[in-house]
C-alpha cells in the first residue's frame, strides 16, 4: 500500500508541476514556412514565321512599315524610306530561306534603290520592289516584279526571331 500512496503521490507530483509548467510556459505556434509567390518564367518571344515568296515577302513588310509608303514627303525622304524597305524586304527574305541580296546599279558601285536579287542554284536573279518609287506625290507602291541584268552584292544575314 506504501508503494501505491507512493505512485500516486509522485504522479500528483509530476501533474502539478507540470500543470505549472503549462501555466507558465509560453506555447510556440507552429512555423509557416513562407514560400515566395511563384510568378510564370517569362515568355519566350514567339517564333515568327517569315514568308519564303515574293509577294508573301512584299505584304509582310507592307503591312509592318505602313508610314514609309506616305506621299507628300520630300525626295530624300522618300529615297530614305524606299533603302529601307528594300533592306527589310531582303532581311524578311533572308529570314523566310531566301538568298536575297543588294543590286549593284549597272555593274556597280551603287546599289539599286527599288531592285533587289536573288540567287537561285548558282543564277541571280533580279526583282523589281517598287512602282514609280521617285514619285513623291503618290503613296509608294510595292510589288515582286522581275528584272534584267541583276548583280548580286551580298546582304549581311539577319536575325531572325
Amino acid at each position: 500500500m506504501k508503494f501505491r500512496v507512493l505512485l500516486v503521490v509522485s504522479f500528483a507530483s509530476f501533474c502539478a508541476s507540470a500543470c505549472q509548467m503549462a501555466k507558465t510556459s509560453t506555447p510556440t505556434a507552429p512555423t509557416s514556412v513562407v514560400t515566395p509567390a511563384s510568378e510564370p518564367a517569362p515568355a519566350a518571344p514567339p517564333h515568327e514565321s517569315y514568308p519564303s515568296d515574293g509577294p508573301g515577302i512584299i505584304a509582310y513588310v507592307v503591312a509592318k512599315y505602313p508610314e514609309k509608303l506616305a506621299a507628300g514627303v520630300s525626295y530624300d525622304e522618300r529615297i530614305a524610306n524606299m533603302q529601307f524597305l528594300r533592306d527589310r524586304v531582303i532581311e524578311v527574305g533572308k529570314c523566310g530561306g531566301l538568298d536575297l541580296g543588294w543590286n549593284l546599279k549597272r555593274g556597280g558601285p551603287d546599289v539599286s534603290n527599288d531592285f533587289i536579287t536573288e540567287r537561285v542554284n548558282g543564277d541571280v536573279i533580279g526583282h523589281d520592289i517598287a512602282f514609280d518609287y521617285d514619285n513623291t506625290s503618290h503613296p509608294l507602291q510595292m510589288y515582286w516584279g522581275g528584272g534584267d541584268f541583276p548583280t548580286y552584292k551580298e546582304y549581311p544575314q539577319p536575325t531572325c526571331q
